[in-house]
């Protein structure tokens, strides 16, 4: 049986797998003693507005933003980045000879800013049941205008680059495969043996009676032993000998007749155990040891296996955070500069040096928060580079990694009991401790075996020829026409006295085994405690977004409170610099709130991600 090793997704662990990859999960009753809720956030979050100021120009836009310019047709030149309204749901490269069309529109956002053209319209970007202005605008590149060095890719692509390219899983797949090399091992115990000797023996013995020589003192004889055959250990435990002997001898004897003998003979000889050693079960013991042993370690690899997905998953929606807090920070510098020139604008009325320190402050914060997101960024995108390892990443082609999976704000319920099951099949640290129970009763019943008394049968057959002159042929042909064939039999019997030894064995293994069950049942428990605290995870981080949903959509109404506030005592009171200072405080909350969000979701992910893994069914390795 050979042992190919390839990724499986089965059944509903598949169907729930790729849900996770499109950002959709599949609603089922889970029978928690808290419920689920079932209510799906329904709110829409657009981009705020920086207040109306003057009309920024393109240098002090890059300086503002810190963004390149991006030329485009028609002599324009295109600043910042915006939403795509649509994207391509392909690991691909932005650039114009793969969309086939040249670049020639240009996309205006509400704060003036130009972005790069919109891709083709061959897929919608999917949409959870909230969505939020920096989803939109991370699906397009915000590290390079170079479209030629951005690789575009959906998380499920990426996790299957990953098990073609990663030197990791390679080596995790290689050694189920160094493993099973045990059971030809173990096989190979059974295998035929030929077997050929040969010596050759020149003596000279002084002789105490004149029978042996009739006359000669010394006793002188050559003797050339030869002896070819092949050997067999049957699954019973018998063992046989087929062998062939070509004897040359001769001595200076007057009573050895014929001179220079040729001696052949052709013999059978078995041994076979009737109690202790004696049954295919014992004899093939180490073959069903080597088989689970496999079995262990492929169950060990697709633990590794799981670590390693997890890994590539867990990267790569850190990067999705990432870029989201970095669109986040740069529209709240841009909205707090914006607040900061309408304060210097008031020099000379009601303006306090503080207020200005406090404006300069929070926008210094800001690009303390951007220079963080994009070192974080580059270093996340190496991340994934040396996890996934595929041509398509490598930094002389790829400089922005632009991650096409959104994140869903939507519950998938887990049924406890299904995922509890799935564990019992796919989990590794449970097949593990599985496969040395099976061994440990094997071990047993060996030990069982071996408190019996050793009694085995021996039986020998041989026909055998005569010749003298070295006459081989004849000798060899006189086995077969000449005389009969000769035949013994007999038994030999053991058994040790108190058999100690085999008795404290068997104790032995009966404690292991014991101890083995014992440590299965923790390691149940802990999976059940595992599972359960994924689920209650995921529930938790779910609650958590919509509350984070809740506080940024209310934090927005309360900017929006300020402006308004702003709008209508502007040029009438002579005192609004106040206002623009609480309006500075509500930005910076707002921003916060952005970050919380965004955070969470991204926690849901991975939450729901840790379900499949504590239950096994993240990958699996699959052995046939």
């Amino acid at each position: 049986m050979d042992i190919g090793r390839y990724i499986n997704m089965q059944g509903k662990a598949f169907a729930v797998w790729l849900s996770f990859l499109s950002g959709i999960l599949i609603a089922q009753p889970v029978p928690l003693q808290t419920p689920i809720p079932k209510k799906t956030p329904q709110a829409t979050y657009d981009l705020p507005e920086p207040l109306p100021t003057s009309a920024v120009s393109s240098e002090e836009f890059e300086r503002l933003t810190g963004l390149q310019s991006l030329p485009v047709s028609g002599g324009q030149t295109g600043k910042g980045i915006d939403h795509p309204a649509t994207v391509v749901h392909s690991p691909t490269r932005l650039d114009q000879g793969r969309f086939g069309q040249s670049v020639v529109e240009q996309v205006t956002d509400p704060m003036g800013r130009a972005s790069l053209p919109q891709l083709p319209t061959d897929a919608s970007v999917p949409n959870a049941s909230t969505t939020a202005w920096w989803q939109e605008r991370c699906m397009k590149p915000i590290l390079t205008t170079e479209l030629n060095k951005v690789y575009a890719v959906e998380l499920h692509e990426l996790v299957w680059q990953a098990i073609q390219h990663s030197p990791k899983v390679q080596s995790i797949l290689i050694t189920p495969k160094i493993q099973r090399t045990d059971i030809l091992i173990a096989q190979g115990e059974l295998d035929r043996r030929r077997f050929g000797q040969t010596n050759y023996n020149d003596t000279s013995t002084p002789v105490g009676n004149t029978l042996t020589t009739g006359g000669p003192s010394r006793l002188n004889e050559q003797f050339w032993e030869n002896k070819i055959g092949i050997r067999d250990k049957n699954s019973l435990g018998g063992n046989s000998e087929l062998s062939q002997m070509f004897n040359a001898r001769d001595n200076n004897s007057l009573f050895f007749k014929p001179n220079n003998q040729a001696d052949t003979r052709l013999s059978l000889n078995y041994t076979q155990p009737l109690l202790r050693g004696a049954g295919m079960y014992y004899n093939t013991s180490s073959i069903r040891i080597a088989g689970l042993k496999t079995d262990q370690r492929v169950a060990t690899a697709n633990r590794e296996l799981q670590d390693h997905t997890r890994d590539v998953i867990s990267t790569y929606w850190e990067l999705v955070l990432q870029r989201y807090l970095l669109e986040q920070s740069r529209n709240g510098q841009y909205r707090l500069k914006a607040i900061k020139e309408h304060l210097l604008n008031r020099r000379g009325t009601d303006l306090i040096a503080t207020q200005v320190s406090r404006a300069t402050a929070s926008i210094a914060n800001q690009q303390s928060q951007i220079a963080s997101a994009k070192a974080n960024i580059l270093g996340l995108q190496e991340s994934l580079r040396r996890l996934v390892n595929s041509p398509e990443l490598a930094e002389d082609n790829c400089f922005e990694i632009l991650p096409l999976t959104l994140p869903a704000v939507q519950l998938a319920d887990f049924p406890l009991e299904d995922e509890l099951i799935a564990a019992l099949t796919n989990r590794g640290d449970i097949l593990a401790i599985q496969e040395d129970i099976q061994i440990a009763v094997v071990l047993k019943n060996l030990a069982i075996n071996e408190l019996k008394r050793q009694l085995d049968l021996d039986t020998t057959s041989y026909v055998q020829g005569l010749r003298g002159n070295n006459e081989f042929s004849e000798s060899f042909g006189d086995q077969f026409s000449k005389g009969r064939p000769s035949l013994s039999a007999g038994a030999t019997y053991s058994f040790p006295v108190g058999n100690r030894s085999a008795k404290a064995n068997k104790l032995s293994r009966v404690l292991e085994i014991a101890k083995l069950q014992e440590d299965y049942k923790d390691q149940l428990n802990k999976a059940r405690a595992d599972i359960k605290s994924a689920i209650f995870n995921a529930q938790a981080t779910y609650e958590s977004t919509e509350a984070a949903i809740a506080q940024t959509i209310a934090q927005k109404d309360e900017v929006d409170g300020h402006k308004a506030r702003f709008e209508d005592f502007m040029g009438e009171n002579p005192s609004t610099s106040n206002i623009l200072t609480d309006l500075i405080f509500a930005e910076n909350q707002l921003i916060i709130a952005e970050n919380s969000w965004a955070t969470k979701q991204v926690q849901h992910m991975l939450a729901l991600i840790n379900i499949k893994y504590e239950s096994g069914t993240l990958m699996t390795i699959t052995a046939e």
